[in-house]
């Protein structure tokens, strides 16, 4: 890929993918804890169609950037930058997985709407079937939670390793006042502390706040870099 297209990809694909996620948190709801099954399968089930939209921008979203990282290796050559990109390469498969089993969750929340009246007036094929349906959607959201928490893990360190890289490189970012190198192990740092810190001992719901912070640090980073690359194309 030549630096213009590495450019693009960077920069494209992880701002598809972030207006992705706020899309997918906001039907969900930002305030809504993450064991709440209930209210996730009716959220789910009412903005179905956002869901699908929003699981489709973080899939293709995630794949662009995730191109366009990789298209980035020997731009700070050594051993950092190619475990970094390799952690972070991890984590975004790991992401594009999860959105699969939240797609899951859309239509277990369709058909735990259509049986919640019956159940609440007392049917019994339809009370059975709620409680199935929650079940079911407890054990998906178990693994999503737990699989997102390695992903923002892996990411973290990735990131903390990719800016021990740009540290050291003479590559600057089209934003001048923002060194990429630090900007990097900032936002890696953020990931990390989110998941080993906020997430056991305050809640993964204001866990998930600071990591949407990271997110778009993410973002920025690629916005720098990706107009940086785009411009050596000239």
């Amino acid at each position: 890929m030549d630096s213009k297209g590495t450019g693009l990809t960077l920069m494209l694909g992880v701002v598809v993918a972030v207006i992705g996620y706020f899309l997918w948190q906001n039907v969900i709801g930002f305030e809504t804890k993450v064991d709440d099954v209930g209210t996730i399968l009716q959220n789910a089930a009412a903005g179905s169609v956002e869901m699908k939209f929003a699981a489709i921008l973080i899939a293709v979203g995630l794949a662009i950037h995730g191109a366009g990282l990789l298209s980035t290796r020997g731009t700070a050559p050594g051993t950092s930058e190619s475990l970094g990109i390799f952690c972070i390469i991890t984590a975004i498969l790991i992401w594009i997985i999860t959105t699969s089993l939240g797609l899951a969750m859309v239509e277990m929340g369709e058909k735990y709407v259509a049986f919640l009246p019956g159940a609440q007036v007392g049917d019994p094929l339809a009370s059975f079937s709620v409680v199935s349906i929650q079940v079911a959607g407890g054990f998906i959201q178990s693994a999503t939670v737990a699989a997102n928490t390695l992903a923002s893990l892996l990411a973290g360190i990735g990131w903390v390793f990719v800016g021990c890289a740009y540290r050291g490189s003479n590559f600057k970012g089209a934003i001048s006042f923002l060194p990429l190198g630090w900007l990097a192990m900032t936002l890696g740092l953020v990931l990390v502390v989110e998941v080993l810190v906020i997430n056991p001992f305050v809640s993964i719901e204001v866990g998930n706040q600071i990591g949407s912070v990271s997110f778009l640090l993410i973002v920025l980073w690629s916005v720098s870099a990706g107009l940086k690359f785009m411009k050596s194309s000239k």
